[in-house]
């Protein structure tokens, strides 16, 4: 039977209660990345459940939450900054569906997830979910062209590329965004977890990602992919490196859609138009930055304010989501106020994570924990250097759970320590 399961039978009522929060939490993380409503209503289900958990039996006492500062300094400067919004309204609108929710989720996991097993618990789902995206996108790629379907593709740039996967994702770089968090996790557990049967587990799902990964043929993710590589041969075991002596004989005696995208990365050609639009929407947030640089734009309002200045967009009525680059767009669109508070949090997580493995002592799921989180930073940080995948719910809630899960062990090990100092100092 399941640990949790059992636990709920044998609770008393504001253990079920708390219990309840997780099931919820549980289905949160499932329906993630698959179906957006889904996970909106057990997302709702949690708060309802936590609500009512905290008001018929308390919260307890506050934990201290590593990085609280700068994640409230971020969620307060977000909504400070539509005080400048050409759209106060849907800007606010935005924030509820977008910041409002981050906090929600991170909170819920702090406050109600207890110990390991249901740590585990919630990235187990993750990984269910994954395999699940993983299962549909490759029975979507194989039956795409079958279906008349040619999405994000640029035949006049790379003609050897017919299609590209994107899954329950709607985009292939957001699914290639997803997909690279949940490689850290499937990797850091692969290395961590002390049975072997779940070590098989772990690698098979970490091939069947990476596999999609290649699938999505988005760049940037190839390159999060290879600092990945990097991260692991520090943390780990450096011959992870030598998985870089295959990139060269692919490049030579391959000759496919695979190759070309990644040799234009490193060349440029007029007919691939994406380097250069990135260009100009970099130019224009940072343009933004420098208009309006305490409190930028109002979160969510690139879109709005781009084609003010961009003609060319302007005239031809297309909408620009945001800057493809998560840098530059979250300062212009949050000032600098906003961005410091973003970079703070964003690479402390990586920090504390990186601090963590450097202790010893810790068991096999907390260290693979760790490694999730800096590996999350590392892979997001790279992406977000040509692209904006935070801009996605899905995306940003993936991280953001990831981040609860971790401080949630932090807590955890804050706890265990201070009581060993305690027991340490009455015995002296």
């Amino acid at each position: 039977m399941n640990p949790v399961m059992n636990q709920y039978k044998m609770s008393s009522p504001a253990e079920r209660a708390r219990l309840r929060v997780v099931y919820a939490l549980l289905g949160t993380v499932f329906f993630m990345p698959v179906n957006l409503i889904a996970m909106e209503i057990c997302l709702a289900l949690a708060v309802v459940f936590a609500v009512f958990c905290g008001w018929k039996y308390g919260f307890g006492p506050a934990p201290s939450i590593p990085l609280l500062v700068p994640a409230a300094g971020f969620f307060f400067s977000t909504l400070l900054s539509l005080v400048g919004s050409p759209h106060g309204l849907m800007g606010f609108a935005f924030y509820c569906f977008t910041i409002v929710q981050y906090a929600l989720l991170y909170m819920l996991v702090i406050f109600f997830v207890r110990g390991q097993v249901e740590r585990h618990l919630l990235l187990t789902g993750l990984f269910v979910s994954a395999a699940v995206v993983c299962l549909y996108g490759l029975y979507q790629y194989a039956h795409m062209l079958t279906l008349g379907e040619a999405a994000w593709v640029d035949n006049s740039a790379f003609p050897l590329l017919q299609r590209r996967m994107y899954s329950t994702l709607y985009n292939p770089n957001l699914l290639s965004s997803f997909l690279l968090m949940v490689m850290g996790a499937a990797a850091s557990m692969t290395i961590c977890t002390g049975h072997r049967s779940h070590r098989w587990l772990y690698v098979g799902l970490f091939a069947a990602l990476s596999l999609c990964l290649i699938l999505t043929y988005s760049r940037g993710a190839w390159l999060s992919a290879a600092a990945l590589v990097l991260f692991f041969g520090f943390v780990w075991d450096k011959r992870l490196w030598a998985l870089f002596l295959l990139v060269p004989p692919v490049l030579l005696f391959y000759r496919g859609g695979v190759t070309n995208r990644l040799m234009s990365i490193f060349s440029y050609s007029e007919a691939d138009t994406s380097v250069s639009m990135r260009l100009d929407m970099w130019n224009g947030a940072l343009e933004m930055l420098g208009d309006h640089p305490v409190l930028g734009i109002g979160w969510g309002a690139f879109k709005y304010m781009y084609p003010v200045y961009n003609e060319f967009i302007q005239q031809a009525g297309i909408t620009i989501y945001h800057a493809h680059n998560m840098f530059f767009n979250i300062a212009a669109e949050t000032g600098l106020a906003g961005f410091f508070f973003f970079l703070w949090f964003f690479l402390g997580c990586g920090w504390y994570g990186l601090k963590v493995l450097r202790r010893g002592g810790l068991s096999h799921f907390d260290r693979a924990a760790a490694m999730t989180m800096s590996a999350a930073v590392i892979s997001q940080a790279v992406c977000g250097l040509g692209d904006y995948d935070l801009f996605s719910t899905q995306i940003s809630l993936t991280f953001w759970l990831l981040c609860g899960i971790f401080s949630n062990m932090f807590i955890d090990i804050q706890k265990i320590r201070k009581k060993v100092c305690e027991i340490i100092h009455n015995d002296i």
